[in-house]
C-alpha cells in the first residue's frame, strides 16, 4: 500500500504498453506491404505515401477529438495570392475553433488524406515524414519544414484582430518509419536534421524501426540545448546512441540532437505530442506514464538488454567519459561509468 493509503502506486512497466504498440506495428507493416508491392518498379514513392497516410490515420485515432489531423495547406492573410502555397504531409489543427477555407477532394484519399486548408492562427502542429533515416531524407525533411520561416518570424500581438503568424505553441517534428542497416553508418542524417532546430518550436521526431534491433525498439530524437560546442558523438552506430554536431544560437548556447532507440520511446513520443498541445511539455522529464515499459523491465530490471555486451558496454562508457570531457567534467575514466 502506498504512502497515502491507496492500494494503488506508479507501477513500471504500466498497463497496456504493449498493446499501445500494436498501433505501431500496424503502420509499419502498411508500410511493408506497400514497399513489397513496388519492388520491380523504376519509380517507388507509393510506400512513402502510405507512411504519410498511416501515420494520420494513427494520429487521428490518438489524439484528443479538440484536434483534428490533415494533410493540406497553412493560410496566413500575410501571404499574397501571387507566392506557391505549400503542401504539408501532417497537420494538426483545432477542430473545434477553426473553419476549413476550402478541401481538395481525392477520391482515392481517405477522409484525413483530403488537402484541407487551414487558417494560420489554428495550427498547432506540422509533421513531415519520410520513409527511411539518411541524409538525404533529413535534408529534405529540413528544407520542407524551413518553409514554415514565415509564419514563424514572429508572434501576433494578444488580441490581434488580424493573426498572421503560428501561434506560441505550434511545433514542428519529423517521423522516419525505419533505419535501414544500410544507413546505421550515415551520421551526416544528423548533421543535416540539426538545422532544424533553429525553427521556432522544433520538438525532434521519431524513427519508428531499425533493421537491426528487436520488434519494440523505436528510435526517439532529442532536441538539447547544450552551454558549450560538445561536438558530434558518432563513432558506433545510429542504432546504438547518437548525436549531432553543435549549431551555435548565441554566446554560450548551442542546439544539437540526440537519437537513441528504447521500446518505450513510441510511448514516450505520443505523450509529448499531447503534452506539447496542452503546453505542458517539458524536456527533461516523461510526459506521462501511460504505456510506458519495455522487455527488461518485463524481466524484472531496469538495465538495457542490448548493453549486455560486454564490448557494447565498454564502447558506452568511453564514450560517454568523452562527452563529459568535452563538457569540462575531470576525473572521469570509462571504468567508472
Amino acid at each position: 500500500m502506498s504512502n497515502n493509503g491507496s492500494p494503488l502506486r506508479a507501477q513500471m512497466p504500466t498497463q497496456g504498453w504493449k498493446q499501445f504498440l500494436a498501433a505501431r506495428t500496424r503502420m509499419l507493416a502498411a508500410y511493408d506491404l506497400a514497399r513489397d508491392l513496388e519492388n520491380n518498379k523504376l519509380v517507388k514513392t507509393r510506400h512513402g505515401r502510405v507512411a504519410e497516410a498511416e501515420f494520420r490515420k494513427w494520429l487521428s485515432e490518438f489524439l484528443p477529438k479538440r484536434y483534428a489531423v490533415a494533410s493540406g495547406y497553412i493560410i496566413s492573410p500575410g501571404i499574397s495570392s501571387s507566392e506557391h502555397m505549400v503542401h504539408y504531409d501532417v497537420i494538426i489543427y483545432d477542430q473545434l475553433e477553426s473553419p476549413v477555407l476550402w478541401v481538395e477532394e481525392n477520391p482515392d484519399s481517405s477522409g484525413q488524406g483530403k488537402s484541407l486548408a487551414i487558417p494560420v492562427e489554428y495550427v498547432h502542429a506540422v509533421f513531415e515524414v519520410k520513409s527511411a533515416f539518411n541524409k538525404k531524407s533529413s535534408k529534405e525533411a529540413v528544407e520542407q519544414l524551413s518553409k514554415l520561416k514565415p509564419l514563424l518570424a514572429r508572434l501576433d500581438p494578444p488580441n490581434s484582430r488580424s493573426e498572421l503568424h503560428l501561434p506560441a505553441n505550434f511545433f514542428c517534428a519529423t517521423v522516419f518509419f525505419e533505419l535501414r542497416k544500410e544507413h546505421e553508418k550515415d551520421f551526416a542524417a544528423m548533421d543535416e536534421l540539426v538545422e532544424a532546430t533553429m525553427l521556432r518550436g522544433f520538438y525532434g521526431g521519431i524513427i519508428l524501426r531499425a533493421d537491426t534491433l528487436d520488434k519494440y525498439y523505436s528510435g526517439k530524437i532529442y532536441f538539447r540545448n547544450e552551454n558549450i560546442d560538445t561536438g558530434p558523438n558518432n563513432s558506433s552506430s545510429l542504432s546504438f546512441w547518437t548525436t549531432s554536431k553543435c549549431l551555435k544560437y548565441k554566446d554560450d548556447a548551442y542546439f544539437s540532437l540526440l537519437l537513441t532507440f528504447w521500446e518505450q520511446h513510441f510511448s514516450e513520443f505520443a505523450f509529448d505530442i499531447i503534452a506539447l498541445l496542452k503546453r505542458t511539455y517539458h524536456p527533461n522529464a516523461l510526459s506521462s506514464l501511460y504505456c510506458m515499459g519495455s522487455t527488461a523491465m518485463e524481466n524484472g530490471s531496469c538495465v538495457e538488454t542490448r548493453c549486455a555486451d560486454p564490448e557494447a558496454v565498454k564502447m558506452y562508457q568511453k564514450e560517454t567519459a568523452a562527452i563529459l570531457s568535452a563538457k569540462g567534467f575531470v576525473g572521469f575514466e570509462p571504468s567508472d561509468l
